[in-house]
């Protein structure tokens, strides 16, 4: 195993166990320095190499990087270990990238970005004048956390990319005319900034 396959491998590791996609440098490398110092114990500058390595999986497509703080993004797995309630399931129907994308967040787990969006945009549709949500047998509303610009076209899973919806509108975000899909994007986006602007 090399350098690049031990420092994806690691990512991977990091991001189930943590819960997220989204990561920094720093806080990676210090997890897993002594891993790192292990797998290269002639290599005196490891926290170089491993940042080397991440631009190298982000060319290859399996990272992004976020912005400038040396934040970035894993790509190349299709779901985390807890995404999903039937990760098989979902891995074994035959979907195009953005249906596929579609079951993961109906199915995602209330954890991490979820369970922020949610803290920060409430438990009601983010459209305006909608009123589908809907009270579950538990007390809670029902409501899906959608990524606005959406994982398979570049967007990023960060708290300004994600809105609470309702079903309804969570499947016209995905399966309307591409007139009406960008219209809906538009109005959660600009929703989205609005309430994280006012803090």
């Amino acid at each position: 195993m090399g350098w690049k396959e031990f420092t994806y491998h690691l990512v991977s590791e990091f991001c189930n166990t943590v819960g997220l996609r989204t990561f920094t440098l720093q806080e990676f490398y210090q997890r897993y320095e002594a891993e790192f110092a292990a797998f290269a114990p002639q290599n005196q500058h490891t926290y170089a190499k491993v940042r080397q390595q991440l631009q190298v999986l982000r060319d290859e497509g399996l990272l992004t990087f976020v912005d400038n703080h040396g934040t970035y993004t894993l790509r190349g797995v299709d779901l985390l270990r807890d995404e999903v309630d039937e990760p098989e399931l979902v891995k074994a129907l035959p979907v195009t990238a953005r249906e596929r994308e579609y079951l993961v967040e109906i199915r995602a787990r209330d954890r991490g970005w979820v369970r922020l969006a949610r803290h920060t945009f409430g438990e009601f549709c983010l459209v305006p004048q909608c009123s589908n949500t809907f009270v579950k047998e538990d007390g809670t509303r029902y409501v899906e956390v959608h990524h606005i610009e959406p994982l398979s076209e570049g967007g990023e899973e960060q708290i300004w990319n994600l809105a609470v919806i309702c079903a309804h509108h969570h499947r016209v975000a995905h399966y309307a005319r591409e007139a009406e899909r960008l219209q809906l994007r538009a109005k959660l986006l600009e929703t989205t900034q609005r309430v994280l602007t006012r803090g």
